[in-house]
């Protein structure tokens, strides 16, 4: 996190409020139920399954499933990108998400909208990566508020007194994208994934016109 260029930086940070605004989306529409926090579908898949819920568990499990596929497949297009590898997986996601509002809308075909949005999810957590790994985390903020608290806890000793603010700013992006998209969604409906559609598109075009790289590739 901390080698971001201001570029990738404010990347992550518009990315992460792709995130809370496609989240709170999937939060209403669902009920409860999360398509990018997959902390909370194990938590309520656990307490659904004790309560005798089968469908419920079956719900939370199968996002949490698509998520990790999600994943699977925006690394499997890292891999096969190799000039344009960011953009290779906006474009997937997009590609899922916009897959998921028309689903939303046909006969037959609305329960696909949630799979293929945890599916969009998990490949956008692709995007950042150093070493084979993740870098940064664009869809949770557990990782990112611990961090943020041992910055702050450094800038108290006075060995880091800004390292706190990237963290910061990450959160804050992912919490506005969640109020934007809980409102969307009260305004819109299923329709507001398309702003998300956009949104992902327009990242996507816009690291291409640059060169299609990040900071970290």
């Amino acid at each position: 996190m901390r080698s971001l260029s201001l570029r990738a930086l404010a990347l992550a940070g518009a990315l992460s409020g792709v995130a809370g605004f496609v989240d709170a989306i999937g939060f209403v529409h669902l009920g409860g139920y999360f398509v990018s926090f997959m902390t909370g579908n194990s938590t309520r898949a656990g307490v659904e399954l004790t309560n005798g819920s089968i469908s419920g568990w079956l719900r939370a499990f199968g996002l949490v499933l698509m998520f990790v596929l999600g994943v699977v497949g925006g690394s499997l297009v890292r891999g096969r990108a190799r000039l344009h590898r960011a953009p290779s997986v906006l474009l997937l996601v997009c590609a899922a998400l916009g897959t998921a509002a028309v689903a939303g809308f046909g006969q037959g075909t609305a329960f696909l909208t949630a799979p293929l949005m945890a599916f969009a999810m998990g490949a956008l957590n692709t995007i950042f990566t150093k070493g084979g790994e993740v870098s940064v985390g664009l869809t949770y903020m557990t990782g990112s508020l611990v961090k943020l608290g041992q910055a702050v806890a450094a800038s108290f000793t006075g060995t880091d007194r800004r390292g706190w603010v990237r963290y910061f700013l990450l959160w804050l992006a992912i919490s506005t994208g969640a109020i934007l998209g809980a409102v969307a969604y009260r305004l819109l409906g299923l329709s507001s994934l398309w702003i998300a559609v956009l949104a992902t598109g327009a990242a996507a075009g816009t690291l291409l016109a640059r060169g299609g790289r990040t900071a970290q590739g």
